[in-house]
């Protein structure tokens, strides 16, 4: 597989599109400028469509990583993450996507905070 800046990402955690990751590739390889004289391998720059405020960096070899098999089976996918065919892209521009997509990252994030609040009260608890 072949990523270039532009293309629109599903990571393979999920069921669906909806539950999976979606993320557009920033750059490819982008020039390192820094003063450290270590190789740096081949990078990718990526940020979330459905999020705002993160972009992340990782290893190009290890995001176009192929999957084990069971984990093939379960999630559908082969690679680590795969590029959006056609049909993939129209319907996540759709209002029905848009809006299923966006209640379960916030369902998601509801459940974060609330897992974050009982773990602060165990420990206040446990530090009494």
């Amino acid at each position: 597989m072949i990523l270039k800046k532009g293309d629109i990402v599903k990571h393979f955690k999920g069921s669906d599109l909806v539950e999976k990751n979606i993320y557009e590739i920033l750059a490819v390889n982008p020039v390192y400028t820094g003063t450290n004289i270590f190789p740096i391998a081949p990078v990718v720059i990526y940020a979330p469509l459905f999020q705002e405020g993160k972009t992340f960096v990782r290893e190009y070899s290890d995001l176009t990583t192929e999957l084990e098999p069971e984990k093939k089976e379960q999630y559908g996918q082969t690679f680590r993450i795969e590029i959006l065919t056609e049909a993939e892209l129209a319907y996540i521009k759709t209002p029905e996507f848009i809006e299923k997509k966006m209640a379960y990252l916030q369902k998601k994030e509801e459940k974060k905070a609330e897992e974050e609040a009982s773990k602060n009260t165990q420990e206040k608890e446990k530090s009494r």
